[in-house]
C-alpha cells in the first residue's frame, strides 16, 4: 500500500528533525490526516527552513490570498496526492497567531508551551491534551469579544461544549493551571476555570460575553492591532469580500508562483469540456479559477451587432453552423463571412488577453480550446488569400492573421488524443452531436493543435476511461503550477 502525501511528509519532518507539532483543533485529527481538513502545524523558528525544504521536496506549493493581505508568521501550503486524488492543505506557524474568525487578532507567546513535551499520534507529534486545553479556551473567548465572531459562535457552541469536554476530560488540569502560570500570568487562574466552566456547562452568550471583555483585557498587549488598525484591517477584509463576490470568486488563495493559463485542446470527442469542468471543480475549491471557451467567445460591442446580422441570415438560408468548410479555410458566405470570421478572431483575441491580464494576477485560466495562427487547425484562422479576391478580402486574410497572431501564448497545453472511431462513438452519445461524415471529416483533414510558441505541451490518450485521463491530467497540472 502506498503511504499517504502526508504520512511521506510526517515521515520527512521526523527525519530532518524539524520541531513541530499539530497544535489545535486535534479532536479531528483523523480527518486532517486524510485530507478532509487543513492541518495546523506549528514550527520552532530554528527548524522553518528545514521544514520549508520538506515541504518543497514533497512538490507542496506556497500559496495565499489574493485579496486582503497575508498575515506574517502564517503559510499556506498545497499538495497533490494523486494516490488518493486529494489536496493536502497545511497551515504552518512559526508563531501563535490566534483570535478573531475573521482577523488573527493576538500573537501568543505559546511556542514553547505547545511544543515542548509533545503527544504522539503514530509518528505525529501533537501538543499536550493540557497544552491544548489552555490556548482552546483562550482562543474561545478572544473570539467571544469580537461582534462578528458571535453571529458564527452561535452556530458553534455544541461543538466548543464538545470540544472543551474532550479535552479537560484527556487533559491533566493541574498541569494545565501550571502551564497558564508559567506562559501567560497575565490570566489569573481563576478567570480561566470561569471561561472552561462556561464553555462546558453552556453559559449563557451574555456572561460569555462579560468573560470575555475580561480575558481580552488581560490579553490586551498580545494584541496585534490598535483599534485604529482594527478599524482599518476590518475595513480592507470588508473590500476583499467585496472584490471576491463581483468577481464571482468562492475562493481567494492563489500560488506564490503567480497564476498559469492552461489550454486543453484536441479533436471533436475528446472529452475537452467535460475535462475543462472538472479541473474547474477541483482547483477551485482552493484557489481563485477562471473557465474560458476559446472556441466560443462572447461578443464584444464592436462585434454583437455583425453577429446578429449573421445569425439572422443564416435562420433565413435554412443553413446549419456556420458554414465552415471541414478544415475551417473554406471561403463561404463571401465578405460577409470573412467579416464574420475576423470578428471571431477579434472576441478571441480579447478573451485571451483578458485570460492573460487574470493569470498576471494569480488566477489559474482554464482555456476549453485555443486558438493557434496558422491557418487549417481548428479554431485558427479561416480566411485563405486566392487568385481574383478583391482588396477588401485580402485585407481582412490579412487583419484576421493580424488578429490570431497577437494572442498570446498558454503556459500548459494538454493535447487531447482520440481515434476517429472513439470520436464518432461518443459524439453520438451527445445530444444535438454532429453527423458522422462531418466528424469523420474533421478528424481527417484538420492537423493536430500545434503553435511553437506554447509553453509544455503533453500529450494525453483520451481513448481511457474519464477518471483515469482526468486524474493524469491533474497530475500534470498540479506539477505545472
Amino acid at each position: 500500500m502506498t503511504a499517504s502525501l502526508v504520512d511521506c511528509l510526517i515521515e520527512a519532518l521526523n527525519q530532518e528533525r524539524v520541531r513541530y507539532c499539530s497544535w489545535k483543533s486535534n479532536i479531528d485529527l483523523d480527518q486532517a490526516l486524510t485530507g478532509q481538513m487543513d492541518l495546523d502545524f506549528l514550527v520552532d523558528r530554528e527548524s522553518y527552513l528545514p521544514a520549508l525544504s520538506v515541504l518543497a521536496r514533497l512538490g507542496f506549493k506556497p500559496a495565499g490570498p489574493r485579496w486582503g493581505g497575508t498575515t506574517p508568521g502564517i503559510a499556506h501550503f498545497y499538495g497533490y496526492d494523486p494516490a488518493a486524488d486529494r489536496l493536502a492543505h497545511v497551515h504552518l506557524f512559526s508563531r501563535v497567531i490566534t483570535g478573531e474568525s475573521f482577523l488573527k487578532s493576538h500573537m501568543l507567546p505559546f511556542e514553547d508551551l505547545l511544543l515542548e513535551n509533545p503527544r504522539y499520534s503514530g509518528s505525529l507529534p501533537v501538543a499536550s491534551y493540557s497544552a491544548e486545553l489552555v490556548i482552546f479556551v483562550l482562543r474561545a473567548f478572544i473570539k467571544y469579544g469580537s461582534p462578528l465572531d458571535l453571529l458564527v459562535l452561535r452556530r458553534q457552541a455544541e461543538k466548543l461544549r464538545k470540544e472543551a469536554r474532550w479535552l479537560h476530560e484527556h487533559a491533566d488540569r493541574e498541569q494545565s493551571l501550571d502551564l497558564l502560570r508559567r506562559h501567560c500570568p497575565v490570566v489569573d487562574e481563576d478567570l480561566f476555570l470561569r471561561c472552561l466552566q462556561a464553555l462546558e456547562n453552556g453559559a449563557s452568550l451574555s456572561q460569555r460575553i462579560a468573560l470575555a471583555r475580561q480575558v481580552r483585557g488581560r490579553l490586551r498587549a498580545y494584541a496585534r492591532h490598535t483599534a485604529l488598525e482594527w478599524a482599518g484591517a476590518m475595513a480592507r477584509l470588508a473590500v476583499s469580500q467585496l472584490q471576491r463576490r463581483l468577481g464571482a470568486r468562492r475562493k481567494n488563495k492563489v500560488f506564490h508562483a503567480g497564476g498559469r493559463v492552461i489550454a486543453v485542446v484536441g479533436g471533436d470527442g475528446a472529452g475537452k469540456s467535460t475535462l475543462v469542468s472538472e479541473l474547474g471543480r477541483w482547483l477551485g475549491r482552493d484557489f481563485t479559477v477562471r473557465v474560458v471557451h476559446a472556441g466560443k467567445p462572447p461578443a464584444s460591442l464592436l462585434t454583437a451587432p455583425l453577429n446578429l446580422a449573421l445569425r439572422l441570415l443564416r435562420r433565413g438560408r435554412g443553413s446549419r453552423g456556420e458554414g465552415l468548410s471541414p478544415n475551417g479555410s473554406g471561403r463561404k458566405g463571401g465578405l460577409l463571412y470573412a467579416l464574420r470570421a475576423v470578428a471571431l478572431a477579434y472576441d478571441r483575441r480579447s478573451l485571451l488577453r483578458r485570460a492573460w491580464q487574470a493569470a498576471a494576477k494569480g488566477d489559474i485560466v482554464l482555456v476549453d480550446r485555443y486558438p493557434t495562427a496558422t491557418p487549417g487547425l481548428m479554431d485558427s484562422p479561416r480566411l485563405a488569400e486566392r487568385t481574383g479576391d478583391g482588396r477588401l478580402y485580402r485585407r481582412l486574410v490579412r487583419l484576421e492573421r493580424e488578429l490570431y497572431a497577437q494572442i498570446p501564448p498558454p503556459d500548459v497545453v494538454l493535447r487531447l488524443q482520440v481515434s476517429v472511431e472513439t470520436a464518432l462513438q461518443r459524439n453520438r452519445a451527445r445530444a444535438g452531436g454532429e453527423p458522422d461524415d462531418y466528424i469523420q471529416a474533421r478528424h481527417q483533414s484538420v492537423p493536430a493543435w500545434q503553435r511553437p510558441d506554447a509553453g509544455q505541451v503533453h500529450d494525453v490518450s483520451a481513448e481511457r476511461p474519464l477518471e483515469a485521463v482526468l486524474l493524469e491530467i491533474k497530475d500534470l497540472v498540479w506539477q505545472a503550477l
